[in-house]
This record gives structure tokens, sequence and C-alpha cells, in this order.
């Protein structure tokens, strides 16, 4: 028994030109799919591969930008006057604590101050060994605080 076929696409019969027309187009679709998932990882596997150099690029773009330049020195400045401030008028404060005796107020102004100067010498010994600031430390300002100077060991000045 021989039939004669005619190709899908020149029947008359919907059914058969639906079927032989819809795994054509499911193949399209999961090449399409296929081809933009490659695609996709391809560019994903560049940015792994460069991302080291990208990230030092960026890094040494950020460090040397003019405004992360000025903001460190004036940091840095503003931290270093602050600790020498703080160490002095601990003297003060030490000298009301010492007036008042018992007088929480003077003892809570006194260890409060301690604080704040031992909190101003953790920033600015951290800000020194920032990658975005370290390289903006003025020469005359010093690398870490040393806390055994008189002016910058956050106690009164013994007189």
């Amino acid at each position: 028994m021989r039939r004669d076929r005619e190709a899908w696409y020149e029947s008359d019969n919907p059914t058969r030109v639906a079927r032989g027309a819809s795994w054509r187009v499911a193949l399209w679709i999961v090449g399409v799919v296929l081809f933009v998932g490659a695609i996709s990882a391809g560019i994903w596997y560049l940015k792994v591969v460069t991302s080291g150099v990208k990230g030092a690029g960026d890094q040494t773009r950020i460090v040397n930008d003019g405004k992360n330049r000025v903001a460190a020195q004036e940091a840095f400045e503003a931290l270093y006057q602050q600790i020498l401030a703080y160490d002095r008028n601990l003297d003060q404060a030490a000298k009301d604590k010492a007036e008042h005796p018992g007088d929480s107020f003077y003892a809570t102004n006194y260890s409060g101050l301690v604080k704040q100067c031992n909190d101003a010498i953790g920033q600015y010994n951290a800000d020194a060994r920032k990658v975005s600031r370290a390289k903006w430390l003025s020469p005359d300002l010093p690398y870490e605080i040393d806390i055994t100077k008189p002016e910058t060991d956050c106690k009164e000045t013994v007189k």
C-alpha cells in the first residue's frame, strides 16, 4: 500500500500543519535559550577572570581621587588636633574631679573624656592603616598615635 505524502506545510489539514511546525518552533526556542545562556555564561566568565585587574584598577582610582585625598588629609589633621585637645582637657577634668570628691558628675565627665580620647586615637590609628587614607597622611603627623607620650596618652599631666 503506497501513500502519497505531501509536505506538512502544503497540507490543508490544520492539525498536520500545527504538528509539523510546532517541533521546529520548539527547536528554535531551545536554540535561542541555549545561545543566550552561552553568551551570558561567557560574559560572567570574562567578568570573573578580569575581576582582579578591574578591582585593583578601581581601588587605585578611588584612592587617588581628589576628593578622597582632601577628605583623608583633613580627617587626619582634625583627629590629631582633637586628640591633643582631649588630652589637654583631661587636666581640667582631673582638677574638677579632685575638687569635688565623690561627685559622680565630675567623675563621669572625666571618664567620658578619657573614653573620647581613646576612641579618637583608635580612629586615627585605624585610618592610618586604611588603603584609601594611609597614603594621604601628612608627613608631619605621626603614622600612629604613641600612647606613651604625655601629649597623647589620654591621661592628665602629673604636676
